[in-house]
C-alpha cells in the first residue's frame, strides 16, 4: 500500500499553501523556466538561466520555519527577502515550480539524493556552488540537460527518491499526482492525509 502524506497543499497561482502537522525530510523542487535570462546568484556571479527544467534539492529537518511544510511554502512565494540561491529563480516570474517530490525522514539525505538526481536526470549546476554553500557538492541547483517532458522528468525524480524510501509528490497537474499514487479530490485542491490503515 502506498504511503500517504499528512501534508495538505493548495496551489494558488504561484503559491503553495501548506498545512498539516510538522514534517521533516528531504525535497526536490522541479521548476520550469519559460524564457532564458541572466541572473546574479549572490556572490557566485552571473548564471545563464536557460529555457527548460531545473531541480533544486534541499532538506528541512527542524521545527517552525525550518519544517518541511514551511520551507515549501516559502519557496513558492514570489515576494520574499532573497536568502537562498534558489530564491533568485523562485522569485522570478519566468520560473514556475511545477512539482515537489519529497521524502519524510529525519536523516540528512539531501547530498546523496542530489547526486542521484544529477546522475539520473543528466543535470549540472547552473553555476558552481549554487545551492551548496553548506556542503561540498558541486551544486544543488541543477539544470536538467535531458530534453524530455515534464511527466518524464517527474517520473525520474520519483525513481531516484524510491531508492531511499517512499517518495511523495505534489504537482500542479492532477494526472501527475495520480501517476504517483496520490489521488486528489479535485484538480485545484491536492490533499494527502495519513492513512488510518495498518
Amino acid at each position: 500500500m502506498l504511503a500517504r502524506s499528512p501534508l495538505t497543499i493548495r496551489w494558488r497561482r504561484s503559491c503553495i499553501c501548506a498545512s498539516g502537522e510538522t514534517l521533516k525530510g528531504t525535497y526536490t523542487l522541479l521548476l520550469f523556466c519559460g524564457a532564458p535570462f541572466r541572473a546574479t546568484i549572490g556572490r557566485l556571479g552571473i548564471a545563464d538561466v536557460e529555457h527548460g527544467f531545473y531541480a533544486y534539492t534541499g532538506s528541512a529537518l527542524g521545527d517552525g520555519a525550518q519544517s518541511l511544510e514551511r520551507r515549501l511554502e516559502r519557496h513558492s512565494r514570489r515576494s520574499k527577502r532573497i536568502h537562498w540561491h534558489i530564491d533568485y529563480l523562485t522569485s522570478d516570474p519566468r520560473c514556475t515550480i511545477k512539482a515537489v517530490v519529497f521524502l519524510q525522514s529525519r536523516r540528512r539525505l539531501e547530498c546523496v539524493i542530489n547526486q542521484a538526481v544529477a546522475k539520473n536526470l543528466n543535470a549540472t549546476p547552473i553555476i558552481p556552488g549554487a545551492g551548496s554553500s553548506d556542503c561540498k557538492c558541486q551544486g544543488h541547483l541543477l539544470k536538467v540537460r535531458y530534453r524530455i517532458s515534464e511527466c518524464e522528468v517527474l517520473r525520474l525524480l520519483q525513481k531516484v527518491y524510491g531508492q531511499f524510501g517512499t517518495p511523495l509528490t505534489t504537482s500542479r497537474h492532477p494526472l501527475h499526482e495520480m501517476a504517483a499514487g496520490n489521488h486528489p479530490s479535485k484538480p485545484s485542491l491536492i490533499e494527502r492525509k495519513r492513512s488510518t490503515r495498518h
